[in-house]
């Protein structure tokens, strides 16, 4: 093959590639955008509940979580645990579960904001929360995985 041809082939190769790397560049973009499931379930981060201390001048560690459904759902658990770091292993704090025994709109939220514990001191402590769920869609039981809280939360709240 002269040189003349493998500097054709060359470019006429490097062209091609040219022309599919934008392509391909464009189809990782769309693969890698998430589709949202219609129902999801969130939880929140562990924190300090400024709500129970206004009320009740309670110190209180508290997380939160909710279902988001754009369907209608029906007979909806959602169990919270709120859950503290230690030298040997996790330790559950406490536990809460809502049901929520009617059916929900499309876009509402079905919400669990009672999981909570009080602070006994003031003892440096870290903290997060899990949750998951299960509800009746289309006729058939649907059930949310244990989601985990995206930080651990350190606060001053012995328990």
């Amino acid at each position: 093959m002269t040189i003349r041809k493998k500097f054709t082939l060359l470019l006429s190769i490097s062209i091609s590639i040219a022309l599919l790397i934008p392509n391909a560049s464009v189809a990782r973009e769309q693969s890698s955008q998430e589709v949202k499931s219609p129902c999801r379930l969130q939880v929140g981060n562990a924190h300090l509940s400024t709500n129970l201390y206004e009320k009740f001048k309670t110190r209180a560690v508290k997380v939160n979580a909710s279902s988001i459904c754009n369907v209608p759902q029906s007979k909806v658990t959602i169990t919270v645990e709120l859950w503290k770091t230690g030298l040997l292993g996790n330790h559950l704090v406490t536990k809460q579960t809502t049901r929520n025994s009617g059916t929900t709109f499309p876009g509402s939220r079905v919400n669990n904001f009672n999981t909570f514990s009080k602070c006994l001191n003031l003892t440096r402590t870290n903290y997060f929360g899990v949750a998951y769920s299960k509800a009746l869609i289309d006729g058939k039981w649907q059930f949310a995985r244990k989601v985990l809280s995206k930080e651990i939360a350190s606060l001053n709240c012995g328990t």
